[in-house]
């Protein structure tokens, strides 16, 4: 290969991995973007037992993200994904973020659940302005 990724991004935990049992909706953690030319986020699964899940992404300027919005769809790159029962058991959907904000936050909306399932969400921030990354 000719290229390396790994000093170009930055992977963190944009909302725990864990059973999700409840419709609900799972607040993620908040993602800073500064020093980063791009930003995608992962909903990634286990095992999908019942249910419907759908991300869900807001942003802001405040680091508490107090001026959250939800992301418009011309903010994205792609559709936000979901995920629905049995169909999807250990399965990773991304959509890419292009808005102009400084702070980002998933979420998982869930529907129709019962037991559930295993879910998380994984954001790669992208275009490191200074490299290598940590």
């Amino acid at each position: 290969m000719d290229y390396d990724l790994k000093s170009s991004i930055d992977p963190v935990v944009g909302l725990n991995f864990g059973a999700i049992a409840t419709d609900t909706t799972t607040v993620g953690n908040i993602i800073g973007s500064v020093g980063f030319g791009s930003l995608v986020f992962t909903l990634v699964t286990g095992t999908v037992t019942d249910g419907d899940y759908t991300l869900v992404i807001e942003h802001g300027d405040e680091p508490d993200l107090s001026d959250a919005t939800t992301v418009a769809a011309t903010d994205l790159i792609g559709g936000l994904p979901s995920f629905t029962a049995d169909t999807d058991d250990n399965s990773a959907k991304s959509v890419g973020y292009v808005g102009k904000k400084t702070y980002a936050r998933p979420s998982i909306v869930s529907a129709n659940t019962t037991s559930g399932a295993f879910i998380g969400v994984v954001a790669v921030k992208g275009h490191a302005l200074s490299k290598p990354t940590a």
